[in-house]
């Protein structure tokens, strides 16, 4: 199962698990969680006025359409699967790891950070995931795409 969000550090996360699924002859999952009570933010939340994928069901249709493509290269026919949910998207993702032999995410890396700095930090959704999902849970970073 991978879970995406319409970022480039999800798309890498997908390259990731669509490889893997071949190596493991495994069905791989998309999971496009968006939480559309989020629209409520905070004024400090650094949101800026440009709408992201995940802010209109259009968008996240066509991201995940393009990225399932982009997977389905990388698979067997019948091999891949998808889903648009919405809700809390840790809660969705820890909920749908009960199922899953592995649960795959992105999560972007500072150009900055070299290696002898340590790993890169994970967002909110990834650490619950860390925490909390019944399998094992892999994080991919866009550098780790060579």
């Amino acid at each position: 199962m991978v879970g995406v969000d319409g970022t480039e550090a999800s798309a890498a996360a997908v390259r990731w698990a669509a490889r893997e699924g071949r190596l493991r002859r495994a069905d791989v999952h998309l999971l496009f969680v968006y939480d559309s009570a989020r629209s409520e933010r905070a004024p400090y939340s650094g949101f800026s006025g440009t709408p992201r994928p995940d802010e209109d069901h259009a968008a996240r249709r066509a991201w995940l359409a393009a990225v399932e493509q982009q997977a389905s290269r990388a698979l067997p026919p019948g091999c891949l699967s998808s889903e648009l949910i919405d809700g809390s998207p840790a809660r969705a993702l820890i909920d749908q790891s009960a199922g899953a032999e592995l649960l795959v995410l992105g999560t972007a890396e500072h150009a900055d950070l070299s290696a002898s700095e340590g790993p890169p930090a994970v967002g909110p959704v990834a650490r619950a995931c860390l925490r909390a999902a019944a399998c094992p849970v892999v994080i991919v970073t866009h550098a780790c795409q060579t």
